[in-house]
């Protein structure tokens, strides 16, 4: 899920991130929040997994943006392997820093306080460790599942941005949109590996390429929503409407185990085209809301590596201290939001591209 790719950057891919990034959080929130009456009665209806969807397919789009754009003059197998290679390592010091910070502080917590029952046991959260570092954490949590296996997707998108790339530039663009749609179907009635499953769904990303290939085929100015008349009420309550589909539908169709997923990629699918149309479905709330969801979807990505540990901190920092439930909770998303500008300002911006 990592979030942005090259220069390409519209604000309402930026509002799409911080509704990501909100579900998330909120389907993590049971960790500070247990047993929370209010909380439950909500999560009988929505189920903001779908946020990882929505990642996923915005991860998706980018990528094919940028094969599209950087690969049409690679003709030689030599050319094609540095390019690859170059692809790679890109993306590897764009997610490394904050990914690899994130994952050593449960594991320092771990080997110095001993307190398994937080932490876990350090042999386990070493595996747990060094199953992050390699990018194969979604492998790893099928055996052994722990509070620190959020880790899964950044796990799996980069396995995607390593066999995608490295798909499209033997077998090229056609047969490559043709795989992907066949895969795409096939994922709708059936998902390889049972119960794990979930942690293998690959297909929003596959979703996202398609998306690209759609959008790059059309003329975006004629199709544009901007020549209907519009007012920003009415397209804050579409956009808005969407994003709680993204959240509701999934949950009406948990009984479908398996499609429920792809209605998430699909619902994700027309989030991300309203928003690369650029006609302001995600971003025509009142100025300060905009800023706000502006702001917290550019440190999506610091967001995402963080929050858990940093939740987890606290409970070990005020661990036999005589402080409300309350006050540990303001305490943790406080803390929550001073980490996320930290690791952005720190250890995601300066590895950002600059245009």
């Amino acid at each position: 899920m990592e979030f942005i790719t090259g220069n390409y950057m519209l604000k309402d891919i930026q509002a799409l991130r911080f509704f990501a990034i909100l579900f998330v959080v909120f389907l993590h929130l049971p960790i500070i929040l247990p047993n929370n009456h209010t909380y439950n009665e909500l999560r009988n209806f929505t189920n903001t997994d779908s946020g990882v969807e929505l990642f996923f397919v915005i991860a998706g789009y980018f990528l094919s943006l940028t094969l599209d754009k950087s690969s049409n003059h690679i003709n030689s197998t030599p050319d094609k392997i540095v390019y690859l290679i170059k692809i790679y390592i890109k993306k590897i010091k764009r997610l490394s820093p904050p990914v690899y910070f994130w994952i050593a502080i449960p594991m320092l917590f771990s080997l110095i306080t001993k307190n398994s029952e937080l932490w876990l046991p350090y042999n386990l959260m070493m595996e747990k460790f060094f199953a992050s570092f390699v990018w194969l954490r979604n492998f790893e949590e099928i055996g052994t599942e722990g509070n620190f296996g959020y880790m899964w997707a950044l796990s799996l998108e980069m396995q995607f941005f390593i066999i995608y790339p490295l798909v499209y530039l033997t077998f090229g663009r056609k047969k490559t949109i043709i795989t992907s749609v066949v895969i795409c179907v096939f994922m709708m009635f059936y998902r390889p590996g049972g119960g794990p499953a979930w942690m293998f769904r690959f297909d929003p990303l596959l979703y996202g390429t398609l998306l690209y290939y759609i959008v790059s085929s059309i003329d975006l100015t004629k199709l544009s929503l901007q020549e209907i008349n519009l007012s920003p009420l009415k397209k804050s309550a579409i956009g808005l409407m969407m994003i709680i589909s993204l959240a509701v539908v999934p949950q009406a169709l948990i009984h479908l185990w398996t499609f429920r997923f792809s209605a998430a990629a699909m619902i994700s699918t027309v989030c991300v085209f309203l928003a690369v149309m650029n006609t302001g479905f995600f971003t025509s709330f009142p100025s300060i809301l905009n800023k706000i969801v502006s702001y917290i979807g550019g440190r999506s990505f610091s967001l995402f590596c963080c929050h858990i540990p940093v939740w987890f901190i606290i409970f070990q920092l005020t661990h036999g201290h005589n402080i409300s439930d309350s006050s540990r909770i303001v305490l943790q998303i406080l803390s929550m939001f001073i980490a996320t500008e930290l690791t952005y300002q720190i250890l995601e911006k300066p590895f950002i591209k600059k245009k």
